[in-house]
């Protein structure tokens, strides 16, 4: 079956504006020629089995290519270095036909041996690479000829080529990987439309068009991606043309620039879902009773009105309802008697004290959502500290092992990568993903909902399939290692002369297509 797409087996401040081009280590660009693209965090690292955030999945999606790609407004699954597939009748042998005439950066053509050499990469034993979650399912690839590869799963997964889709599963030069080895965060090879020029630590990356590309050629010469936390500067920037793009439009600001000649704005729901995580090894957290009197604590819609301005929907899963598997689980109403209620029967009547960390300017808001969380918990006897950290040093934080790790609370977001619950399922709530080997930063351990998940994993009866998913959401929403409290609407905005945007739900963008007017 040729192209066979997802879900085979189911279906399948003005002031401060001026001269920061100068700071943050970018030329003053001409209009037509170069994109400054304002983000809110710096672009920490560009290794596919690295991650970060999705500022630096942005910036990878420019320089490096998949098989397949994601079509940002239907999310078909698309041939991208993979010109067709078929999957075999065990539902596990997949084959991948490459596109013919491809090059690197490098300059050297794109082989199956390139193929391998990445996916391999990502999916070997002891990699310690921590996206290698996105592709456990795949035991081995192999290379069939120079044209021609093979992608074994362990068992059938509908969701293959969503997976091979992501940012983790690019392909890059095999001559690199030799060349630089660890050291190619700042040493990307791919085949993209744009390749990596430089970068000014924790400030910028510029990335410069690729006259070799295969398909059609970018129209900018150029793209560089400034890191500017404050969303106020970001407008400054965007108003005075210093500026192209820039990231969390604020909702105060919406009508204003709505009304601005010379700007657009691409207001669009994400699968990002924003979430207080617990340490469930930190006492008094260790307590179920506690963290579920926090989650009945919280007024999650007084902050998307008051705080964030309508740019959010409530949730109250550990998905976002547009997801596949998304099941309402509607455990925890703002009660703040019973969040007193199950403090007294924790032995905390008198409540407690505990820190909440959370980064600035990476989220819309952020910062500010945690202190109405703080404020709110105040209400039943908690007295929460807000700690505010670079985003750097936050991951470092949230990385730390159980035996160092000093965090209590932290304001996170994930978003799903695939239209699917697995994503999450393998990536956070996993036992095996404990820091440091993986992004289960709740330190979270539940035989009966990681029992759940691998089922899941090899499910492939959909009526089954969705049995198993909405069971292990009401699973961990019992056991509560988290307070989930809204999924964002990001509102992006650009210069009126930029067309082609592309902006997916998962939090990236794409430029290949941008034209300028």
């Amino acid at each position: 079956m040729k192209h066979v797409f997802a879900r085979t087996l189911r279906n399948c401040s003005f002031i401060a504006a001026v001269g920061l081009a100068a700071i943050y280590g970018g030329p003053s660009f001409a209009a037509g020629k170069d994109i400054v693209f304002a983000v809110g965090t710096p672009i920490l690292n560009l290794d596919p089995g690295v991650g970060t955030d999705t500022y630096a999945d942005t910036v990878k999606f420019q320089i490096m290519e998949g098989l397949v790609q994601t079509n940002a407004d239907t999310g078909a699954i698309e041939p991208m270095l993979a010109t067709e597939w078929n999957v075999a009748d065990d539902h596990k042998t997949w084959t991948f036909k490459l596109r013919p005439g491809v090059k690197f950066h490098d300059g050297t053509p794109l082989t199956s041996a390139d193929v391998v050499a990445s996916i391999n990469r990502i999916i070997a034993p002891g990699s310690g690479l921590n996206r290698s979650s996105d592709l456990v399912d795949i035991a081995e690839v192999k290379a069939v000829d120079d044209m021609t590869v093979e992608v074994i799963t362990h068992q059938p997964v509908g969701t293959l080529l969503q997976l091979l889709s992501l940012n983790s599963a690019v392909i890059v030069s095999k001559k690199s990987l030799e060349e630089f080895g660890p050291a190619m965060d700042w040493h990307p090879v791919g085949t993209g439309p744009f390749k990596y020029d430089s970068h000014v630590p924790e400030r910028s990356v510029k990335l410069v068009r690729n006259d070799d590309y295969w398909g059609r050629a970018p129209v900018p010469d150029s793209i560089t991606f400034v890191a500017v936390p404050e969303s106020s500067t970001r407008m400054a920037m965007l108003e005075t043309g210093e500026a192209d793009i820039v990231v969390d439009v604020p909702s105060l600001d919406i009508p204003r620039l709505r009304e601005t000649k010379g700007i657009t704005l691409l207001r669009k729901p994400t699968t990002r879902v924003a979430h207080l995580g617990f340490n469930t090894g930190a006492t008094p957290l260790n307590d179920v009773r506690v963290r579920q009197a926090i989650n009945s604590a919280v007024d999650r819609q007084g902050i998307i009105d008051g705080v964030l301005g309508g740019l959010a929907e409530k949730t109250d899963s550990i998905i976002s309802p547009g997801l596949h598997g998304y099941a309402a689980q509607e455990l925890y109403p703002y009660d703040t008697d019973k969040a007193k209620k199950l403090l007294a029967d924790a032995g905390l009547t008198d409540g407690f004290a505990v820190t909440i960390s959370t980064p600035q300017g990476r989220y819309y808001m952020d910062r500010e959502a945690v202190e109405a969380v703080q404020a709110q918990l105040m209400e039943v006897g908690i007295k929460a500290e807000v700690q505010v950290v670079d985003w750097s040093s936050y991951l470092s934080m949230l990385q730390e092992p159980a035996a160092t790790n000093k965090i209590q609370m932290y304001f996170l977001g994930w978003e799903s990568n695939i239209d699917d619950i697995q994503y999450i399922l393998d990536t956070v709530f996993d036992s095996k993903r404990i820091p440091p080997d993986g992004w289960n930063t709740m330190f979270y351990k539940n035989d009966e909902a990681q029992k759940l998940a691998d089922e899941i994993r090899s499910e492939v009866d959909v009526a089954k399939r969705d049995a198993l998913v909405a069971k292990i959401q009401k699973v961990i929403m019992q056991d509560a290692p988290w307070v989930p409290l809204f999924t964002y609407v990001k509102v992006t905005g650009y210069r009126s002369n930029i067309e082609g945007l592309e902006f997916y739900s998962n939090d990236t963008y794409r430029l290949r297509n941008v034209t300028l007017k």
